[in-house]
Parts: structure tokens; sequence; C-alpha cells
């Protein structure tokens, strides 16, 4: 059975909440377009992000879509989804795209996004960026680290990263996923025995690990866990 099948929503919880403000003419004219699942979540996300951003121009990157945990779960990670999503939206007139620097940048259809479009094509774009805050770095989260040093995700493995994410702190994560690629143990499971491994240990054993040379790095650990925590 499909991952996502098995999810359900809990309902609008009680007490204080955020909301975000749409258009009607969203509603009327622009979701009956949307015939692509991934179009729409694409666009309402996008339209979501934009609402939080401040000051002027307010737009979104490929980047930080692709980094954006919350909308490739709806994508079930697969960064074709979020590019055949970018393609229909655009193509529909939800979203403006333009290309700077080699990258594509994205706005929403709305008098603020068209202007903004316009002065990029007057050749005004590098007056609109020296205005623009500077994009925050992105750290690599769980999915991006195990896409690099393990391999393509899939919603089962998905959800089991989502849970080791809420468990672990980044740094740590990070840490695991670098050792077990130097040691040539890229699994999820040699990943996972290390958090394990270092959280029951606590920070001095992870210190210890990390003072060690790349080609000898293991996981320190004794007793029962020590033959568990060696690479198969």
């Amino acid at each position: 059975m499909n991952q996502k099948s098995e999810m359900k929503f809990q309902g609008v919880p009680t007490g204080q909440l955020l909301f975000t403000s749409v258009p009607n003419v969203i509603f009327s004219e622009l979701l009956p377009l949307l015939d692509d699942a991934a179009a729409l979540h694409v666009t309402l996300h996008i339209f979501y992000l934009l609402s939080q951003k401040k000051g002027s121009p307010r737009y979104v990157t490929f980047d930080e879509l692709r980094a954006d945990e919350t909308l490739m779960r709806a994508l079930e990670y697969k960064a074709q989804h979020l590019t055949r999503g970018l393609e229909k939206a655009t193509a529909q007139g939800a979203l403006l795209q333009a290309e700077t620097d080699g990258a594509a940048w994205y706005f929403f259809n709305t008098p603020e996004g068209r202007k903004n479009i316009a002065q990029i094509e007057r050749g005004e774009w590098s007056a609109m960026t020296r205005r623009a805050p500077p994009p925050a770095e992105l750290t690599p989260n769980i999915y991006k680290l195990y896409e690099q040093y393990i391999g393509s995700l899939n919603p089962i493995i998905a959800e089991t990263l989502q849970e080791a994410e809420q468990e672990y702190p980044p740094d740590i994560i990070l840490d695991a996923f670098r050792i077990a690629a130097e040691n040539n143990a890229r699994s999820w499971n040699y990943v996972n025995k290390l958090l394990v491994a270092w959280t029951r240990n606590a920070r001095s054993m992870r210190d210890e690990t990390a003072r060690r040379p790349a080609s000898k790095r293991r996981p320190v650990v004794t007793g029962k866990l020590a033959d568990i925590a060696k690479p198969k």
C-alpha cells in the first residue's frame, strides 16, 4: 500500500492558529486550471512561502524548493515531480520564472511579481538583487544527506528518516553520514547504528571518533554494541 494513502489529516486543532490570506481568484480561476497534482502542490506551497517573506522582491529558487521537506514529501521526494509541477504551474500562468546567474527564480503572478519580471527584462535586476536580503544558507537535511551518501529515497525510508530527524541533532546526523561514507558503509542501518551508539554513550564518544584519522574512523562502541556497529 502506498505510504501516503495511510496518512490521514487529523483535523484543524483548537486554539490560536496562523492563517495565510488567499485571494478568491485563486480558487475560482486558477485552481480549476491545475489538473496536475504536482502543479497544485507547487503552486499552493510557493504562495505560502512567499506570504511568509518580507520586503521586495519576494521570490523562491529551485534550490529552496528542493530543500523544503514539506513540499518534497508531498511530491514523494522526486525531483522530477518538482520540475514537472513548476513547468505546468508556469505554463498555466500561476508562476513567473526568471533565469539569473544560471538559476531559476520563481515569482507568483501578482502585480508585484509582474513588476519584478519587467524590471529584470529592462536590465534592472542587479539593482533589485542589491536591495534584496541575501538568501539564508541551506543546511542539508536528512533527506538530502541520504540521497548524497546512500541513494534514492522511497516512502518507507522517508518515514524512517523523518523519525530520526526528530530524535537526533542535525550535527550528529551529518557526522554519522560522513563517517559511514568514509568507512565505505553506505547504508542506513550503519548510519542508524552510529546514531544509537552515540546517543547511548554521550557526546564524548562522538568527539573521540571524530578525532581519529579518516581511514580508521569507527564508532567507539564497547560491549554488546561493538559487533553491531561494525560495517558489514
